[in-house]
């Protein structure tokens, strides 16, 4: 494979890898029982648990999107064109781990394996760098004149505090602490799905423009 065909190939897990992980989280959704799942009162990892029907489908999306955002962060890295595109593809890489981490490190691993729990750990750094890697690749992308897809980028990476802030603001008066969790883990994870989604749809329309140059 010559090294155009291996940057196409890394643009194309860029666009697989939220489809994977949205959809299996989608789909885990759909088919979970409902002392598994429900939006009010389980987070999504729940769907994890080793003893559940979605055990494979929920963290196998999950590990799968997370190792096909590997290829797609080295895409980024070689097209970046200022310290802050270089950045924010590394910060996408630690993210796409730590979001493999928490397919790794289901609910309840430490029943089977290693005595510490780290799947908090890692959800909790998913959900930390996750916007933060929006708004640094987006600044770099502003600051190279790519002005509206780095506009996106960052309020995409904008979106992450308002849910989580619109959930806090929400505990006044529920029912419990964690009620309706899901929520603005969902939509985090859709915030950023659709990040490099559109970063790798454009990445590939220029790599087919640059082709269609090429051949001319």
């Amino acid at each position: 494979m010559d090294a155009l065909s291996r940057r196409r190939a890394a643009t194309a897990c860029g666009l697989a890898a939220p489809v994977v992980a949205l959809g299996a989280i989608v789909l885990a959704t759909l088919v979970a029982a409902p002392e598994t799942f429900s939006w009010r009162a389980r987070a999504l990892s729940e769907m994890g648990r080793y003893e559940t029907r979605t055990f494979p489908l929920f963290n196998g999306g999950l590990i799968l999107g997370g190792l096909l955002g590997v290829p797609f962060g080295w895409r980024l890295w070689l097209a970046a064109r200022n310290g802050l595109e270089r950045l924010g593809a590394a910060l996408l890489w630690a993210a796409t781990a730590a979001l493999v981490g928490i397919g790794v490190f289901f609910l309840g691993h430490d029943a089977f394996y290693l005595d510490t729990e780290f799947h908090t750990p890692v959800a909790l750094l998913f959900f930390g760098i996750a916007p933060f890697a929006q708004w640094v690749y987006g600044s770099g992308l502003v600051l190279a004149g790519d002005v509206r897809l780095g506009l996106v980028s960052v309020w995409l990476g904008i979106v992450h505090p308002l849910c989580w802030l619109g959930w806090l603001a929400s505990r006044a008066g529920a029912e419990g602490p964690s009620a309706w969790f899901a929520i603005p883990e969902f939509v985090a994870a859709v915030a950023f799905g659709s990040w490099v989604f559109a970063l790798a749809a454009e990445r590939y329309r220029r790599d087919s423009s640059n082709r269609e140059k090429s051949a001319d």
